[in-house]
């Protein structure tokens, strides 16, 4: 009877610190070779922000090598988890169309936009100040390589808009229009 107690308790505890490890925080490893989605790899050194898309590609989008916001608590490393974590969440909201220059609190940041033109609805990240937003939005995702400088396919004004949702497998055809997501974490 009291065997049978002790085993009833010490399963119910193994549960208890399995859902605590579980709850604990989001994981930016890749745990399944089909699982789609943004995360913070650091295996090669400087951390950067990946994507594996539905096809099981993974490619590199933002590498995060500067310094200047770590006074402030967000290094490299802070940076890309916090902007992967951003990214994966407008993925899955479906609000990650275009990726665009703006201002947000009289700041110049990278941000998301529902159409072209459109305004910046979702920060991805902050710029350092006096940073060139244009030159910093050609020079962004790292599967541009090769595109450095050239405008986007998309760009219908001075500032450009790149449509990411071919890049994300999204099905653009017979599209909703979906109202901004306001996400309530911190700047950079």
């Amino acid at each position: 009877m009291k065997q049978q107690l002790l085993t009833k308790v010490l399963a119910a505890s193994a549960i208890a610190l399995s859902g605590l490890t579980v709850a604990s925080g989001p994981s930016y490893s890749r745990t399944s070779p089909r699982e789609t989605g943004f995360w913070c790899s650091t295996s090669t050194g400087a951390p950067v922000t990946m994507y594996q898309n539905p096809q099981g590609a993974v490619e590199p989008w933002i590498e995060w090598t500067s310094d200047y916001f770590s006074a402030s608590g967000y290094n490299p490393a802070t940076r890309c988890q916090l902007v992967s974590q951003r990214l994966e969440t407008y993925r899955r909201n479906r609000v990650l169309k275009y990726i665009t220059a703006g201002q947000m609190n009289r700041q110049n940041v990278i941000c998301t936009a529902n159409q072209v033109n459109g305004l910046c609805q979702n920060l991805i990240y902050t710029l350092r100040p006096g940073q060139d937003a244009i030159g910093s939005l050609y020079n962004l995702l790292a599967w541009r390589q090769g595109q450095v400088g050239m405008p986007s396919a998309e760009e219908s004004s001075k500032i450009p808009y790149i449509d990411v949702r071919e890049k994300l497998g999204e099905n653009t055809e017979n599209e909703v229009q979906l109202p901004p997501f306001y996400p309530s974490s911190g700047f950079p």
